[in-house]
């Protein structure tokens, strides 16, 4: 039997020496690790304290925007930010900001001890970095210094970035606590609140909500339309989801990924107890539903678009301190003629007789969206791709839609230039016989069950008429639309698409339909400048524009371009220098000859160097006008937002339309953009061609003219200069024949033979006998007294066959009525005696 008092007790563990050897060694290594880390941290802690802790919670300087030349051409707050207090935000708002980013927000003293172990512990245990433990002080260290943007430049690692955030927030937590301890002497309690409020409040105030929206005001007002106060707790949780990330949470961008997040959000809430389960219940089945009134800084559809594009190329978080200096590439006379422009003429338009649309000077806010006329400008420097202009709508404060930059709507006859570059690409020349004479519109493919004869509405008059078979060149001069449909036919719609494509227009190809031709699809402002740009530089476009050159931060330090950051012209070869020659030339005669002429009398000098087209597209529901000379190409656009296909009045042409603002908005570009001639390549030559056969002219190769007045008959030459491809193979007129060419003579040195004779004139109005080549046959005329004195009679008109000329080239009396005289009786008659 064993006792008890025989068994050895062993004394309890603390009591045992080897317990105190390792706690020791631990102590020790402690210490070592302390000393150590303090030592590491030093440099950290050093960069923390030379942060000056008056910037903290600071929000952006004014910044300016120049000119190109260096002139003032407004302001710029990039952030979209009213700040409000503390006392103006809903308790409940601060709760889900504190659910979801610092819980402990109360109890640490800038840096969250327990949160950084547990984010280790989850870190070492994953063997990745998913968890940060940021503070809601570390945030506001981080935007109010741009530790990001430090880190950056200075190749900081991610956990060097957060142990230096974690030093600044600290100091600034100890620095405000010193601050309001002055107000609250004795209560350290309530001075430590007192100094959490105000970092929450600056907090609330700087931070980024997405969509532009900065400060809870800001997003409380562009998201839903309320003020702070007024928010319901779901839509506070909305709100603050978009912290995690406000590019990507935004309501404005995603809703379903808000909600997601925002539902996030709620359950945090609920598991901190500031709202019940039931409440987080009811709040999860309600949907995301926006009401966006935003608070509105810019002054302009242009000032929009420098922020944003400033944003992109310094960072938003830098930006959005201010204190910069934009000088971009806008010209401000310029832009301020072309937004004058703009509005006065759009004005007249809206007084036409037959104008049935809702008029600017009636609209009211409370209306919606703006149903009146807009416009929009766009010039280009083409040879840099620096835009000089752009008037993205007519009035800022009605819409902030931006047609400029966003906009689409149809080319119309616009589209002209790219069907005949197709055609001369492929084969034909400015020379190309194509045929102008009715065509169904059902060819068009318009859509609709219309019927009846296409409407030459491209010539821009209101009593067109067809001319049979004519040139290229004429037919895109003066915009006919029957003739450049075939010339499209022919040369092929999907050739016409490809080229079209190359350009730079963005065009539909599931299925290619006729009214490609006639610029049914819907274009950019963007595309069109591209495009008409093509001409001028000889077959090339730059793919990018821009709109900044330099950026200068608030020490006077170039920030943009840099090395790693500038500008790269891309350019693209779109088509070959003879074609694009080739229809520069046309649009050339488009003003001078064409049915720009009569209303491109008061273009500067300087701009009849270049070309030019208006956009009439089927319906007037639009009216386009682009062109340009060897600097610069503008485009101006008139519609409407709502894509209303309704005639903006009966006979709205482009050249009634858009023509003047665009006109305006050139001549007002000269003399600082003022280009030369546009110069033929080497490999185009001028050629002598007869323009009623399309081919090399002869002696024979002339037309009759009869003077109106007079009735004299005289001769004209159908000989004109043609640019053509060199080693272009033609032949010789086969119309009005002779067989011997001009050209050729001159090459060879040898005289051209001459006639030096006065015309047979007829004395009578028709001259019968025989004719076995049929080359004249009468035809009854048509009365037209509003066109010819002599239409109150009728006439007889000669149609030449031989030469193909118009129709009525002759115009006679009809001859007085021919009778045989009754034989005598006392005449003889032949064969018989008078015997």
């Amino acid at each position: 039997m064993f006792g008890r008092e025989n068994k050895k007790v062993r004394p309890w563990f603390f009591k045992r020496r080897g317990f105190w050897i390792f706690c020791l060694i631990c102590l020790v290594i402690m210490v070592l690790i302390a000393v150590i880390g303090n030592i590491k941290m030093d440099p950290y802690r050093d960069i923390a304290n030379d942060y000056d802790l008056a910037r903290v919670g600071e929000k952006e300087e004014m910044s300016f925007i120049h000119d190109r030349s260096g002139h003032e051409i407004g302001t710029m707050f990039v952030e979209n930010r009213v700040s409000i207090p503390l006392s103006e935000i809903p308790s409940i708002f601060v709760n889900a900001v504190l659910a979801q980013e610092d819980q402990r927000f109360y109890k640490h003293n800038g840096v969250d001890w327990v949160g950084v172990g547990r984010a280790a512990y989850l870190n070492i245990r994953s063997g990745d970095i998913t968890q940060g433990a940021g503070t809601i002080t570390m945030q506001l260290a981080r935007k109010s210094f741009d530790l990001l943007g430090e880190a950056n430049r200075e190749e900081w690692s991610g956990y060097e970035r957060k142990i230096i955030e974690a030093f600044v927030a600290l100091r600034i937590e100890e620095d405000l606590l010193e601050q309001v301890r002055l107000d609250y002497p004795g209560d350290e309690k309530a001075a430590k609140k007192a100094a959490k409020e105000k970092i929450i409040e600056m907090y609330l105030n700087l931070v980024p909500f997405g969509s532009g929206f900065y400060g809870v005001r800001s997003a409380a007002l562009g998201y839903f339309g309320k003020e702070p106060k007024d928010l319901t707790i779901y839509e506070c949780a909305s709100i603050v989801a978009c912290l995690k990330n406000p590019t990507r949470i935004s309501p404005l961008r995603s809703l379903e990924q808000n909600k997601t997040n925002r539902d996030h959000v709620l359950r945090r809430m609920a598991l901190e107890e500031m709202i019940t389960p039931e409440q987080r219940d009811e709040m999860l089945a309600q949907p995301v539903v926006l009401n966006p009134i935003p608070i509105r800084r810019g002054k302009s559809y242009l000032y929009e678009l420098v922020a944003a594009q400033a944003r992109d190329l310094v960072g938003e978080e830098a930006l959005s301190r201010g204190g910069y200096t934009i000088r971009t590439t806008i010209n401000a006379r310029v832009q301020r003629t072309a937004e004058d422009a703009l509005a006065r003429h759009l004005l007249e338009v809206e007084k036409t007789p037959g104008y049935r649309h809702p008029k600017y000077t009636d609209y009211e806010r409370k209306s919606g969206p703006p149903k009146y006329l807009q416009g929009a400008t766009l010039m280009l420097d083409h040879e840099t791709g620096e835009v000089i202009a752009h008037v993205g709508g007519r009035d800022y404060a009605h819409s902030q839609y931006d047609f400029a930059a966003g906009g689409r709507g149809p080319l119309g006859t616009g589209f002209f230039p790219f069907v005949y570059a197709s055609a001369f690409e492929n084969g034909r020349h400015p020379a190309t016989l194509v045929v102008d004479e009715q065509m169904d519109v059902r060819k068009l493919q318009v859509g609709g069950d219309l019927e009846g004869v296409v409407g030459e509405w491209g010539m821009e008059v209101n009593n067109p008429g067809y001319e049979g078979a004519i040139t290229s060149r004429r037919a895109l001069g003066v915009s006919k639309i029957a003739a450049t449909v075939q010339l499209g036919q022919e040369v092929g719609l999907s050739n016409v698409h490809k080229m079209g494509e190359s350009f730079g227009f963005s065009l539909p190809s599931d299925r290619l339909l006729n009214r490609t031709l006639v610029g049914f699809d819907q274009v950019s402002m963007n595309e069109v400048v591209s495009a008409y740009s093509v001409f001028p530089r000889g077959g090339t476009r730059v793919v990018k524009n821009r709109y900044i050159r330099e950026i200068r931060d608030i020490d006077g330090k170039v920030v943009y371009p840099t090395p790693e950051n500038s500008f790269q012209k891309e350019v693209k070869e779109v088509c070959s220098e003879a074609a694009a020659f080739q229809v520069h030339s046309i649009l050339n005669e488009v003003m001078r000859t064409g049915n720009l002429k009569d209303v491109s009398k008061d273009l500067s000098s300087n701009l009849l160097l270049g070309g030019a087209k208006s956009g009439t597209p089927y319906g007037f529901s639009n009216a386009w006008m682009a062109g340009y000379n060897s600097r610069i190409t503008c485009a101006v656009w008139v519609g409407f937002y709502q894509g209303s296909r309704r005639a903006i009045h009966d006979s709205a042409f482009a050249k009634d339309v858009a023509f003047p603002i665009w006109k305006e908005v050139m001549n007002s570009s000269q003399p600082s953009f003022s280009g030369g001639e546009i110069l033929p390549p080497k490999s185009i030559e001028k050629v002598s061609i007869c323009r009623v056969s399309g081919m090399r002219p002869t002696r024979y190769c002339n037309e009759t003219v009869e003077n109106a007045e007079t009735g004299e008959i005289s001769f004209r030459s159908t000989s004109y200069q043609e640019y053509l491809r060199k080693g272009e193979e033609m032949g010789i007129c086969a119309v009005h024949g002779g067989g011997i060419d001009i050209d050729a003579i001159a090459l060879r040195g040898q005289p051209q033979e001459t006639i030096d004779a006065i015309p047979i004139k007829p004395k009578a109005p028709l001259l019968l006998g025989f004719d076995p080549y049929n080359s004249q046959t009468p035809t009854l005329g048509i009365k037209d007294e509003a066109k010819n004195p002599l239409a109150d009679a009728d006439r007889l008109i000669v149609g030449d066959r031989v030469n193909g000329e118009r129709q009525a080239l002759l115009q006679l009396q009809r001859p007085a009525r021919f009778e045989l005289p009754a034989p005598s009786e006392a005449a003889p008659v032949q064969g018989e005696s008078t015997d």
